[in-house]
């Protein structure tokens, strides 16, 4: 799909705050509400835009601290990283599941309560699993998340 300026300052605003209201959306790229209501159902149809959601503050509800699992496959399960992706996104704790390149074969972020939860959360939902042949535990102290993709949407050709 062929996205000109206009999708992309849509995309831009809509990635500061995805409550902004269509009128609003409509007023800030200076075109009829109804216009910006149609590229934006288009935006979503094609698939440019996945979804919306709430960013919950999983601290202020009881799991404050943040972990990233460094996670090695069993060679022989390597192959497997599909389903191993779909069984960890079951565990509760489970924010995110990456594959990637390098030493390690996938990047889990869990958030728990405290690090006895933790230990228990990588023994017995992760080392205790036969594809699993390494983990690396690294605990998340601070850090910031950019959800303003208005300069990244200048790169894309």
């Amino acid at each position: 799909m062929e996205i000109d300026r206009t999708d992309r300052r849509i995309l831009g605003l809509l990635s500061k705050n995805a409550r902004i209201s269509n009128k609003e959306l409509a007023a800030a790229v200076n075109l009829s509400p109804s216009s910006v209501h149609e590229r934006t159902k288009r935006l979503f149809e094609s698939g440019i835009i996945a979804g919306t959601h709430a960013d919950i503050r999983l601290d202020r509800l009881g799991l404050p601290l943040r972990a990233l699992l460094f996670i090695q496959m069993s060679e022989h399960e390597k192959t497997n990283l599909d389903r191993f992706v779909a069984a960890i996104l079951e565990v509760s704790e489970v924010r995110a599941v990456w594959m990637i390149s390098g030493r390690f074969d996938a990047l889990v972020e869990l958030a728990t309560r405290d690090t006895t939860h933790l230990h228990r959360v990588v023994v017995e939902e992760f080392s205790s699993r036969e594809e699993v042949h390494r983990i690396e535990t690294s605990i998340i102290f601070d850090g910031g998340k950019r959800t303003d993709l208005s300069d990244a949407l200048q790169l894309a050709p």
